[in-house]
């Protein structure tokens, strides 16, 4: 069933293969955010969606969920919020990259206690226990070498609030350098695409933004964009 769903994705024009490797916060269920695959179900994903040329990617929360998407060669975890350092050996070893989607954990916390939060009771709760960890989560990557690239995973968040990522992976321990190389030769890496995207090089997408500012001094002028050239 597992081969069957990812060839079904790829038949209907998939260029990427996305799995729920561990429960979701805002999944109005009380299951935790704890592995939901077997290992052979993994591998099984894996494997047929490297057959045929399509990255796969791993939504995943908790450390058995990330370290078990990552042994069976997962390309990219997206959140990674309770990943630890034997998860970073992990990473490495597989060259994959870490998504770490900071203002989705942020987001959930600033819903949650707001007074006028939609959220159900096992939403809130899961937000309250997820959201606080994502800093430290990044920070732990980003100290032992993880590759890491851009991702809000905005529709959480607000559309046009991405750059709010930036100053969040700051925080967590990045360079402004380290986190603009993430959105831009990073996340070309990450969807395969280094050829047509991420660097201003001839042959390759030249879009450009300009701001006002240095964002090498301070990270949040990118939030303020002056000029799009595509």
């Amino acid at each position: 069933e597992c081969r069957r769903a990812v060839r079904e994705q790829v038949r209907r024009g998939a260029d990427h293969i996305k799995l729920t490797a561990t429960g979701g916060v805002l999944s109005n269920t009380s299951a935790g955010t704890e592995v939901q695959f077997f290992e052979d179900e993994l591998e099984a994903i894996m494997d047929t969606a490297h057959s045929m040329g399509r990255k796969v990617t791993a939504h995943a929360h908790g450390k058995n969920g990330i370290d078990a998407a990552l042994e069976a060669g997962v390309d990219s975890i997206e959140h990674g919020t309770y990943l630890d350092r034997e998860s970073t050996r992990l990473f490495k070893r597989a060259d994959a990259y870490l998504v770490p989607t900071l203002l989705a954990g942020q987001t959930v916390v600033e819903i949650a206690q707001s007074p006028d939060s939609f959220l159900t009771p096992p939403q809130r709760e899961k937000s309250l226990q997820v959201g606080p960890q994502m800093l430290n989560m990044a920070r732990t990557a980003h100290e032992n070498g993880v590759n890491i690239a851009f991702g809000t995973d905005s529709g959480v968040s607000r559309h046009g609030d991405n750059a709010r990522e930036f100053g969040l992976m700051v925080q967590a321990g990045m360079t402004p350098a380290e986190a603009i190389y993430a959105a831009t030769v990073a996340g070309a890496a990450n969807l395969g695409k280094s050829d047509d995207l991420g660097t201003l090089e001839p042959g390759k997408y030249g879009d450009l933004i300009a701001v006002d500012g240095n964002p090498l001094d301070d990270v949040d002028v990118l939030l303020d964009v002056d000029f799009v050239m595509k």
